[in-house]
């Protein structure tokens, strides 16, 4: 059994409410090269000092290896998903794409706040065949 085999990393698209919504989950090519994390830290003037306010969960922003070389086809093929599931503008829903990352017993919830997909390798016609997506997910908003 290979390591890793049994946890490829998802993500979940989410309805209105945070709950499993309409579509499939986009199952990654490769597991996630990198992710970062950050942390929200909320300061407030005070006089002449400042006062620690609140302290939240911040981004996720996922790096995400797509690559078609050997089948000599377009990348984008396989990378077309997370534009058509993730962007709201795309469905016309006009509200915030949800979205749940599971790897493991690694989880996110949020929205999606920006994908931007870079290609690095192409075939003699121009065809693109590798590209890396960075998927940057804002936090999915808590009840109060």
């Amino acid at each position: 059994m290979t390591l890793g085999a049994n946890y490829k990393a998802r993500l979940l698209p989410l309805g209105p409410d945070g709950t499993p919504g309409p579509g499939d989950p986009i199952v990654v090519q490769f597991n996630p090269a990198t992710y970062s994390t950050l942390w929200n830290i909320t300061w407030a003037e005070v006089g002449q000092s400042l006062q620690w306010t609140k302290s939240s969960a911040g981004d996720l922003v996922l790096t995400l290896n797509y690559d078609s070389y050997e089948a000599r086809t377009d990348v984008r093929s396989m990378t077309e998903k997370f534009k058509q599931q993730l962007d709201p503008g795309e469905s016309k829903a006009q509200q915030a794409a949800g979205c749940l990352f599971q790897w493991g017993k690694m989880t996110y919830k949020g929205v999606v706040a920006s994908i931007k997909e870079d290609f690095s390798l192409f075939l003699a016609d121009g065809t693109p065949v590798r590209s890396v997506i960075t998927l940057t997910l804002k936090p999915w908003p808590q009840s109060a």
